[in-house]
């Protein structure tokens, strides 16, 4: 079934009601700051919200597309249009095209035509504006239910949905990695920049060139600038990179290998994960135009007794402070499900590249 394959990529996805809340700014996606003092009126106007596009749909259902421009957050509205622009391209069914079953309503899922109310909201609110939503969809006429998730965020006194979340995976970073790879791909060559990203590895990892084998590569818009960014996995899982191709030459932005991961941020890109006994680390960027505009990092060292023993952090690779670290971290914004749809990189994309050797150190 189509749906497996939309909501599993691998990289590894308001109106009538307002609030006394501070206004979000107009030409941002940044989220107004709440008052939890006040969360019981909250709650119930977000409540409110959740009914409000269910009721909505029962009235407009001739005009569903409205849903989105009337609930949805500007950043589901922008990826949503990104989604239409690959599908007018796409020689396929569509984002949200299931087969057999047709188009799905990503506000009502295995529901399509019929009349649904939630039930059972549940809202837990943070204070920088956001609320996680969980309910019951169910028939109004039946016994179908189905479980969904939203994450909402107030903007311009409005509480709007951002994303979709059903059966755990998330539906805008899986139309981001849709729409990335739907906008870049078709022209994108990895054999053009393999001989680089090899050699960086190698040089990162302290191996020969010769060692360095990726089975895979996904092209994902991590700062939202116009241009794509390249994550590559390892054939074994044993490591994975992500590069940036500004200028048209690759530079490495993350490296992860053993116990770490690589992370995304809202405005960069991170490496966390275990570095040896008692040593947890973060290696860090932010991104500006797809380079890295400020780097920095965190070690944490433990003694036997589980207490902290020992903490290191740099910025641009000279020593600094954890409030600097700190001040650096809120700058990288809300860590994003972000994946990428992956392709396989053939053996001839390895054998047609120049000598490896002419690229190492």
């Amino acid at each position: 079934m189509k749906k497996i394959v939309l909501f599993t990529i691998a990289a590894l996805m308001l109106a009538g009601c307002s609030n006394k809340t501070q206004k979000a700014p107009d030409d941002s996606d940044s989220t107004a700051v709440i008052d939890l003092a006040d969360s019981v009126n909250i709650e119930q106007t977000v409540i409110r919200q959740v009914k409000d596009v269910y009721e909505y749909l029962a009235t407009r259902r001739d005009t569903d597309p409205w849903l989105d421009e009337r609930f949805g957050s500007k950043e589901w509205l922008r990826v949503m249009d990104a989604v239409a622009a690959v599908d007018r391209e796409c020689e396929c069914g569509g984002f949200f095209d299931f087969g057999d079953e047709g188009p799905v309503n990503p506000w009502t899922f295995e529901h399509y035509d019929r009349s649904v109310m939630p039930d059972s909201i549940k809202v837990q609110l943070s204070a920088n504006g956001t609320a996680d939503v969980s309910f019951i969809l169910k028939e109004t006429k039946g016994k179908k239910s189905t479980p969904l998730r939203w994450q909402m965020r107030l903007e311009n006194d409005q509480w709007r949905v951002n994303t979709i979340i059903y059966d755990g995976n998330n539906l805008l970073m899986a139309m981001r990695a849709y729409a990335d790879d739907g906008r870049y791909s078709k022209s994108f060559d990895i054999k053009k920049y393999l001989p680089a990203i090899i050699a960086q590895t190698a040089e990162q990892q302290s191996v020969a060139p010769n060692e360095i084998s990726f089975e895979s590569y996904g092209l994902l818009d991590v700062d939202r600038d116009g241009q794509p960014e390249v994550f590559l996995q390892h054939k074994d899982g044993n490591y994975s990179v992500l590069f940036s191709l500004a200028d048209g030459s690759p530079t490495l932005l993350a490296h992860a290998w053993g116990a770490t991961s690589i992370y995304f941020f809202e405005h960069g890109v991170g490496v966390q994960g275990g570095c040896g006994t008692g040593c947890f680390m973060s290696d860090c960027a932010i991104l500006k135009d797809s380079k890295a505009e400020v780097r920095f990092s965190a070690i944490d060292e433990y003694g036997m007794d589980g207490e902290l023993s020992a903490s290191t952090y740099t910025k641009d690779g000279m020593e600094t402070t954890a409030d600097e670290i700190d001040k650096l971290k809120a700058r990288l914004g809300e860590q994003l499900d972000l994946s990428a749809i992956m392709h396989e990189i053939e053996l001839d994309d390895f054998t047609e590249t120049p000598n490896l050797s002419e690229y190492a150190e």
